[in-house]
């Protein structure tokens, strides 16, 4: 897929990187020479540019682009500008950034195709390691159901995925499971990376380090990390 991603901030910058590395074609608008600089050997292509012009968002293959993404995370008057001009002048999908609540609003009159708040979604899942005990990660799909990723209790190390009773338990469905698995790189120095093993079957065996993707009610979770922790 095409991307034009506008403004190579922190996450607009990471998000076109990430974007190239599953081999889709980024194109980043920023006007920064210094970020400019910064990208141009990363990303597909790169243009120094005021995106809250329009002769010069005149000059961008907008509608050969499939998403445009506008990122600018510190000047609301350019991010609105952008977007404005974006509806003017294209009819490709526009996904815009947020930096405020205040903003969230603006841009939902403005019928964007979708909305992001990577802030707030980081703080949410940020405080969600506090509320659920061992949490490394989690999704939260509404008020009450979550995604979450748990490192194993030293509790279950050694049982099976069935004997584990998660399920009869705790209510926990496992998607998946997650092991560390050792190699060496280049130099020789062993490194830790991180291995999916795809979907479960209930004779699969549990091992120290390993990381169990699970869903459930955020409840359920909490409560299965308050006794594993007091288990111990």
């Amino acid at each position: 897929m095409k991307f034009i991603i506008i403004g190579l901030g922190n996450f607009g910058s990471h998000l076109g990187m990430r974007l190239i590395e599953e081999g889709h074609e980024v194109m980043g608008v920023d006007n920064s020479a210094a970020h400019i600089e910064m990208y141009k050997e990363k990303l597909t292509h790169t243009i120094c540019a005021d995106s809250s012009d329009e002769l010069v968002l005149r000059r961008i293959p907008l509608d050969e682009s499939d998403y445009i993404i506008v990122s600018i995370g510190e000047d609301l008057g350019a991010s609105i500008t952008t977007v404005a001009l974006l509806k003017k002048l294209c009819t490709t999908k526009i996904i815009a950034r947020a930096i405020s609540p205040i903003h969230h609003t603006i841009l939902e009159t403005m019928e964007v195709h979708e909305i992001i708040e990577p802030e707030a979604e980081y703080a949410d899942e940020f405080s969600k390691k506090f509320g659920l005990k061992g949490a490394i990660k989690s999704l939260s799909l509404d008020n009450k159901f979550e995604i979450s990723e748990i490192e194993l209790p030293k509790k279950l190390i050694g049982k099976t995925i069935q004997n584990a009773q998660l399920r009869s338990k705790w209510g926990l469905n496992v998607v998946t499971v997650v092991r560390k698995i050792a190699s060496k790189n280049i130099f020789g120095k062993i490194t830790n990376s991180r291995k999916v093993l795809g979907v479960i079957q209930p004779d699969t065996i549990l091992e120290e380090g390993d990381v169990l993707v699970l869903f459930g009610l955020y409840a359920d979770l909490r409560t299965f990390g308050d006794e594993m922790e007091a288990s111990l």
